[in-house]
């Protein structure tokens, strides 16, 4: 049963104003917004102040920002503020308590739950144009998206081409492009970027297949790994998951009996101190045969003053 209806809809279904009056006086319904009525006793849900709010809002509007991001199943988070958004040209008077309403030229729409809701890539690109300066959250949220297969990195990048102004136009186009090349979680997205890529250590293969030692392949992959040294890297995004652990220690000992040899990292050496991970990444190449040089990332790179590099130079 339907458990949220419009005054409208009431009347359509034969109803009197009488009688919608009567259910709300004896408790039977409740009003959470203006002609628009919950049909039972209970607690309202969320998802039911959700669908009044539309409801009561009126056609053409759509669920957005982090209530949509809660419809589209990536995040736990039910926002107690209702974000609605509508078209530019839409021109309606008064408020809805708890409920905040954005007007914009152009809107890409789905259903979820049975109501209207930002398409899931305008959702994403809205929801980080909100704190563009929060790149750990920017990466996390895209690679949700991306290896829960709910959105393609394409298809965030045919979004962001209608936000040419975009606060994090250019970091997101970074990530997107971190993310297409498949790293599983935030934490490699940022060793891909604030490691490898900012120390200009040699680019390793991601998520690259185990062999067996009778050649064939494991269902399993490392990380990162350079396979002409033997050198792989893995970063543990989830340290306290047990079966996760296992499974790393196994592939550890896989690469020991290969002649290879396995880094691990971690959420806080990868973001907050990469340029000392990016000396210890670096010294290991060049042990196993690496000719090059990490590249200080700054002024305060860690690499500038290390002894190891330092002597080098």
């Amino acid at each position: 049963m339907k458990t949220v209806i419009s005054r409208r809809q009431a009347l359509a279904q034969g109803m009197t104003t009488g009688q919608i009056r009567h259910k709300l006086d004896r408790g039977d319904w409740q009003q959470p917004f203006r002609a628009t009525y919950v049909q039972h006793t209970g607690q309202v849900t969320w998802l039911e102040r959700v669908e009044a709010a539309v409801s009561a809002r009126g056609p053409g509007a759509v669920v957005s920002l982090r209530c949509a991001l809660h419809l589209w199943g990536l995040t736990r988070e039910q926002p107690a503020i209702i974000t609605l958004a509508e078209h530019f040209d839409t021109h309606r008077s008064g408020a809805l308590e708890g409920v905040r309403v954005r007007r914009r030229r152009r809107l890409a729409t789905a259903r979820r739950y049975g109501l209207p809701v930002n398409t899931l890539p305008q959702t994403i690109i809205d929801v980080i144009a909100l704190r563009p300066r929060d790149s750990d959250d920017m990466m996390a949220l895209i690679t949700r998206g991306v290896s829960s297969r709910k959105v393609t990195v394409p298809e965030l990048r045919d979004e962001l081409t209608h936000h040419p102004r975009h606060p994090a136009r250019e970091v997101l186009t970074e990530t997107l492009t971190a993310a297409e090349e498949g790293l599983g979680s935030a934490a490699e997205a940022r060793y891909a970027r604030d490691v490898e890529a900012a120390h200009a250590l040699p680019r390793m293969q991601r998520q690259d297949p185990i062999s067996r030692a009778d050649g064939g392949t494991l269902a399993r992959t490392m990380d990162f790994r350079d396979r002409a040294r033997g050198l792989g890297v893995e970063i543990d995004g989830n340290l306290w998951h047990r079966e996760k652990q296992l499974a790393d220690r196994r592939r550890d000992r896989e690469a020991a009996g290969a002649g290879g040899v396995v880094l691990r990292a971690g959420w806080v050496e990868v973001v907050v101190d990469p340029c000392r991970l990016a000396a210890d990444v670096g010294a290991a190449q060049q042990a196993r045969g690496w000719t090059g040089m990490p590249r200080p990332c700054g002024h305060t790179c860690a690499i500038a003053t290390d002894p190891r590099w330092a002597s080098a130079g």
